[in-house]
């Protein structure tokens, strides 16, 4: 089960409310929170949905307007990330066969919301670049999110990256 922490604008889109209880992860599942913003594309009525994982900012963005619609897309292109950073594939199948469902909760974690709103400003940016819809590198924008640093800890030079975060915090063997 993957919980996921809307702003109250996708919540209001996907016309969802927000649990009051929000179940535990299944024992020894590390993707099962994750922070979800509308993004702007730059072209009159299409959105995009931006999916961050809580605590190591790793992103999925899927073209849609709501939870329900992006849904698939997202376990789709979460092993296709997961895929192309050489995760080992026996993490991604377990991964992808934890997440068969998610609640729905609000967001509670400040940190994470300014992360969000520091990517949402690179990523709209490329969209309003694109000379389509259609043409918004979804990969290129996902890829650009996992090598760019962020600060975690308290000291102004503590910086890594999503992909530093599985390397250093979880010590996964990414080949």
């Amino acid at each position: 089960m993957i919980i996921i922490h809307s702003v109250q604008k996708l919540l209001n889109t996907s016309r969802q409310e927000a649990s009051l209880y929000i179940t535990q992860p299944n024992a020894g599942q590390y993707l099962h929170s994750w922070y979800a913003r509308l993004l702007a594309s730059g072209f009159p009525g299409k959105m995009m949905v931006m999916y961050v994982h809580e605590p190591s900012l790793m992103t999925v963005i899927c073209k849609g307007k709501t939870i329900q619609g992006t849904w698939e897309p997202f376990l789709k292109r979460l092993g296709h990330l997961l895929s192309r950073f050489k995760f080992s594939d026996t993490f991604i199948q377990k991964e992808l066969a934890l997440a068969e469902g998610y609640t729905v909760s609000k967001t509670n974690n400040r940190s994470i919301l300014s992360h969000m709103n520091q990517m949402v400003f690179e990523m709209e940016y490329a969209g309003r670049m694109a000379d389509d819809y259609n043409s918004i590198s979804l990969e290129a924008l996902e890829d650009r999110m996992m090598g760019r640093p962020y600060q975690f800890g308290k000291r102004l030079h503590d910086y890594r990256t999503p992909l530093q975060y599985w390397q250093e915090e979880i010590q996964l063997k990414i080949k």
